[in-house]
């Protein structure tokens, strides 16, 4: 009896030992943790996903055996990977790979080109459809369809404008869609005419309904190659966690199918959009019903618990399409708000009661101001409510709204790499922009999203070196690790599994190719992305030379 008792002991110390063995281990480094009671450590273990150990290179070693896989990080930096607030994953990756892409600031003669080139092995009667196209790349900032009509006389072309917002179509395009001079402007929208009435060929925010409404959906085999591609690509660039902020039942079939493949590598909540038929490609009624049945598009890295509504439109030249508020008075001019205020509040108190977090884009400031009155109908309705809600963008406020949004518990998604285009001022008169050191000092949660394919790539390291360089908005090095990484996190409520290194929450990190801590600020912006762990597995590893 006594030999079996001591037989078992040895057995069950094996097993022990066993279970402290990692899968992995990265040490040598230095690991910045975004955890507040240990803020750097040398190296951390890798077991089931998760992590298990934080600490120095000597401790670690108890948890290496020879099953181990050991990665020397010799000297580099390692942090959670990021989050990325607001990104567009099957639309933009079918931009990417399906639809014919415009050179970056090309004159019209490039862009010209590329269409030709794009049109070759169309059928007579397909669109040619193209994308993006700034203002300031056509003859004195304006599009005219004339500048299509003498190469494309025949052919319907439709570009959509770099703020996706808008777009530009020739006369063969209007022809198709019905659209003339005696057309009626559709609310919240409007066809272009110049000094005689002649359509320009200029379709703002709604007006492009009519225009794309027959537009061929992509194919299921063409989404899922288009996620898989986008989700490699935000993989490379550290991207271990997504809002995708434009969701409709294609879209989270889309994300379903791929994840149950095995293919998506980014834990994703998916929004779903309501109030915008011209985004979602399908009626309010049609949105009703999908956010009525979401759950059954959930899948392990796929949260649906999530929806997105546009209150106004873009803040950028020409047409101005935000939602601007008198300063003074606080008088919102309801003429850019996309969504009647009585029903975007009866939405907003519904979706709160249901368990839903909200995005709500607000370009400007009196499409806040809207959206923080339909947060305010929720909080009062329902009081118990802990669901943060936020505001996409986060463009333009007046003062009063800074203490509200910390007042509400709402967030701020800053869409910095956008501000990073731009620069401090948006909107017609130009106003300050994106004030973070405001928000921050107001205790406002912010949050930090690409709004890829907005931006060319899902890079955010030009917009973190902007952060920092901001005058009196600047925020430290710290505070917009913690924006990039955690808050992301809390705002989802994910913190619990996400967001830091620390044990017990899942392997999601990455290693750069620079302390971002040692360099100067100039140098951030040219961070690269070395390595990317999702759960445990590396799932992008940079080429040394």
């Amino acid at each position: 009896m006594l030999i079996r008792l001591l037989f078992l002991c040895l057995l069950g110390s094996q097993f022990t030992v066993y279970a402290d063995v990692a899968d992995s281990v990265y040490l040598n480094g230095r690991v910045y943790t975004v955890n507040d009671k240990q803020v750097w450590a040398q190296a951390i273990a890798v077991k089931d996903r998760k992590i298990v150990f934080v600490g120095s290179n000597e401790s670690v070693r108890d948890w290496i055996s020879e099953k181990t896989r050991v990665s020397d990080l010799a000297g580099a930096m390692l942090m959670p990977g990021i989050h990325d607030a607001h990104s567009h994953m099957v639309w933009g990756g079918l931009n990417k790979l399906f639809e014919c892409r415009l050179p970056l600031g090309a004159p019209i003669e490039g862009l010209i080109a590329k269409l030709k080139e794009c049109e070759k092995g169309l059928s007579d009667s397909e669109w040619l459809i193209a994308g993006s196209v700034w203002s300031e790349q056509l003859p004195n900032g304006k599009f005219n369809k004339a500048l299509l009509d003498k190469v494309f006389a025949n052919r319907a072309v439709y570009i959509v404008e770099g703020s996706q917002h808008h777009a530009f179509v020739n006369s063969k395009a209007l022809s198709l869609a019905g659209i003339n001079k005696a057309t009626a402007d559709p609310v919240g929208g409007r066809f272009v005419r110049d000094e005689t009435g002649e359509l320009t060929g200029e379709l703002v925010e709604t007006a492009t309904v009519l225009a794309s409404k027959d537009f061929k959906a992509a194919s299921l085999q063409q989404r899922l190659q288009a996620l898989e591609w986008a989700s490699k690509l935000f993989s490379q660039f550290g991207i271990t966690s997504t809002q995708e902020a434009s969701g409709n039942e294609a879209m989270l079939s889309t994300f379903k199918q791929s994840d149950l493949a095995g293919k998506l590598k980014q834990r994703v909540a998916a929004h779903i959009i309501w109030g915008s038929p011209k985004f979602a490609r399908a009626s309010d009624t049609e949105m009703e019903a999908l956010i009525e049945k979401r759950a059954q598009f959930a899948s392990p890295h796929l949260a649906v618990d999530f929806v997105k509504m546009w209150v106004d439109g873009s803040p950028t030249p020409p047409y101005f399409t935000e939602g601007s508020i008198n300063f003074k008075t606080e008088e919102v001019d309801l003429t850019n708000i996309l969504i009647p205020p009585p029903a975007l509040n009866d939405f907003m108190v519904r979706m709160d009661r249901m368990g839903i977090k909200a995005k709500l884009h607000v370009a400007g400031a009196g499409a806040a101001h809207v959206a923080l009155d339909a947060v305010a109908a929720a909080r009062k309705a329902n009081p118990n409510s802990k669901i943060i809600h936020e505001l996409g963008h986060t463009n333009l406020l007046i003062e009063s709204d800074f203490p509200r949004m910390s007042e509400l518990n709402v967030a701020g998604d800053m869409s910095p790499t956008i501000w990073h285009l731009y620069g401090p001022t948006l909107g017609n008169p130009p106003l300050p922009a994106w004030q973070f050191r405001t928000l921050y000092e107001n205790d406002v949660l912010m949050t930090i999203g690409t709004d890829w394919p907005v931006t060319d790539d899902p890079n955010v390291f030009p917009a973190i070196q902007g952060l920092l360089d901001r005058g009196y908005e600047s925020l430290e090095l710290d505070v917009a690790i913690k924006m990039l990484t955690l808050n992301g996190a809390i705002s989802l409520g994910w913190q619990d599994s996400v967001g830091s290194i620390e044990v017990n929450k899942l392997a999601n990190f990455i290693v750069l190719d620079r302390n971002l801590f040692d360099i100067p600020p100039t140098e951030i912006g040219a961070t690269k992305v070395t390595l990317t762990v999702f759960e445990g597995e590396v799932v992008y590893q940079a080429k040394t030379p």
